[in-house]
């Protein structure tokens, strides 16, 4: 059986995972909370935690999903960035046997802690990054909730190939591709599981 290389586009995916994908895709559509005007006007706020937190059937099938993907590459480690994709990462993260690096805010208590300033679409934030958990030369999935315009993954791209890793992939269940945040990581491959949700998408009430 074979399984796509990192950075495989949508649409050429093989068997199970396409499948594994579209189910989880479905999943997520279905329950997508889309908060608009959120948290400042303009934006359209996903919540992730209203969205998969709370409906175990939806974090099973992007798991499942994630680890059809993952399990047959030659990974070190997963890393994710909080708060958002420390849930789903540290799950994957077990699934396949695997060290879990926390890229976490700034103000947290991180020893020995690498920081970087990030630019979101409505805030400015510091991630930090403990430097000795990281093996030099390691292969390292990073994880995420949603990917937007890319700045906040690129910064914990940037902390990780500083301590030393190669990130081999960003993995997120959300991506926003008219914020282009994929050519930000650029050449760090992209995977995600459901593109382009909006508030007319979905029917979710708060």
């Amino acid at each position: 059986m074979s399984f796509p290389a990192p950075g495989t586009a949508v649409g050429e995916q093989t068997e199970p995972l396409a499948a594994a994908r579209a189910h989880a895709a479905e999943l997520l559509r279905a329950h997508t909370v889309v908060i608009p005007d959120f948290p400042v006007p303009g934006i359209q706020y996903i919540d992730y935690y209203r969205s998969v937190d709370r409906y175990p059937d939806v974090r099973r099938a992007v798991l499942r999903c994630l680890e059809l993907r993952y399990r047959p590459m030659e990974l070190d480690a997963v890393a994710a960035i909080g708060g958002g994709g420390f849930g789903m990462g540290m799950s994957l993260a077990n699934e396949l046997g695997l060290p879990f690096h926390s890229i976490r805010k700034a103000g947290d208590t991180v020893h020995n802690a690498l920081t970087a300033s990030v630019g979101m679409n409505y805030a400015q934030r510091r991630l930090t990054l403990a430097a000795d958990i990281v093996h030099p030369g390691s292969r390292v999935l990073l994880v995420d909730d949603t990917l937007a315009s890319g700045g906040t993954a690129l910064g914990a791209v940037n902390l990780l190939h500083t301590a030393g890793a190669r990130v081999v992939e960003a993995a997120v269940l959300f991506e926003i591709t008219v914020k282009r945040g994929r050519d930000a990581l650029d050449p760090v491959p992209v995977f995600s599981i459901l593109a382009d949700v909006g508030a007319d998408d979905v029917s979710v009430e708060l």
